[in-house]
């Protein structure tokens, strides 16, 4: 690991912050559980790992929605696989055409549940109710952070555009430091950058936002810190750089927060996230939706309308389906530190080939991984 050190008009105001002390926890990857294909019958025969037990007070319809969106899914899917059919020269009578259709239902599977998600979504939205995590949240009062539970705000950069992840990073933290709670989390840039230049120009940002920090906390112990760590074997990529995090740090803190390089978060929305994780104990992660600002093409501009105008509407409806037992997008979500530990570490994929060796898309697996261990 190297850490940055500042010139010397500013090495009394950022060396404290420059240099976190470490807070070293084990975070060990455990085998993974066998294929997917044959993991239904080592279930049915009683051989494959047990799912933890779900509490008493568990009264979700896991089953029955399941059942539900299986059933849609599937009817619309022969619906529309039966239409095509009849548009078909030979009507599905050849083995081409035979192939064709089900490529055709498979398609069409995908876009049945989207248009169901969407329908549940505006059911949620007119005649529904706020989740179960908001419903606790908004039934006790709102009280200050307790001061024993610290939060990371860690964002994972890699040869990006500095400007963008200090200036949505600076954004953050003043609005952070306005609730009047910013004394609770420390903030950590993981820079896995292997560009000379790009790695020069985020020493030169890290040394400006650290000390106009430190002359604004004027000398207050307790105020936010913003530390920057570059690492120099960048293994695994995001997930290792997150995950060196958590072994380097991971003691000091109960939850983290993931932010993306381009990310932008309201201090409100962090002291609500911290809320709603200690209201609800077995919560090992939330998920915030994340909507795109600040788009200049055509396409993005396009992308920013449809994903504030329709995203309220898919998220409800995922909701509503998946109620609670979901993937996560791998960033603007806070996480339990101690299962996280204890759970998600990410060995390599056995075998050879493009489907072996390090996991890609940690953020789902993560998730899936939280889940099994209840």
């Amino acid at each position: 690991m190297e850490l940055h050190r500042p010139a010397r008009s500013r090495e009394a105001l950022t060396e404290a912050i420059a240099h976190p002390r470490l807070a070293r926890r084990s975070m060990p990857a455990l085998p993974w559980a066998g294929s997917p294909l044959t993991r239904p019958f080592r279930r049915l025969f009683g051989t494959a790992p047990a799912l933890p037990p779900r509490s008493a007070d568990d009264e979700r319809p896991l089953t029955a929605r399941r059942v539900l969106l299986l059933v849609l899914v599937v009817f619309c899917a022969f619906l529309g696989t039966q239409a095509m059919a009849d548009v078909l020269p030979q009507h599905g009578a050849t083995v081409a055409e035979r192939g064709l259709l089900v490529l055709f239902g498979i398609l069409f599977g995908w876009i049945s549940a989207g248009f169901w998600t969407a329908v549940m979504g505006a059911a949620v939205l007119v005649f529904g109710r706020a989740g179960p995590l908001a419903r606790r949240l908004a039934s006790q009062p709102v009280r200050p952070l307790d001061p024993n539970v610290r939060t990371a705000i860690v964002m994972p950069i890699c040869n990006e555009h500095v400007p963008t992840v200090f200036g949505g990073l600076a954004a953050t933290i003043d609005s952070l430091v306005s609730t009047g709670e910013s004394e609770h989390f420390d903030v950590y840039i993981l820079s896995d950058t292997s560009n000379p230049d790009v790695r020069a120009a985020e020493h030169a940002a890290y040394s400006q936002l650290a000390a106009r920090m430190a002359a604004e906390a004027e000398g207050d112990p307790a105020a936010l810190r913003v530390h920057y760590r570059w690492r120099q074997r960048r293994t695994k990529r995001k997930a290792g750089n997150v995950a060196d995090f958590c072994r380097r740090w991971g003691d000091a803190y109960r939850y983290f927060i993931v932010l993306d390089a381009d990310s932008v978060m309201t201090g409100e929305c962090i002291t609500t996230l911290v809320r709603m994780m200690e209201a609800s104990p077995d919560t090992g992660i939330i998920q915030t939706a994340p909507r795109a600002v600040g788009h200049e093409t055509l396409h993005g501009r396009i992308q920013q309308f449809a994903a504030r105008a329709y995203g309220p509407l898919f998220t409800a409806g995922m909701r509503f389906w998946q109620l609670g037992e979901s993937h996560y997008w791998g960033h603007n979500a806070i996480l339990r530190m101690e299962p996280f530990l204890a759970h998600c570490a990410l060995p390599p994929l056995p075998g050879e080939g493009p489907l072996a060796g390090e996991v890609m898309s940690h953020d789902f697996v993560e998730a899936a991984l939280m889940r099994r261990a209840g």
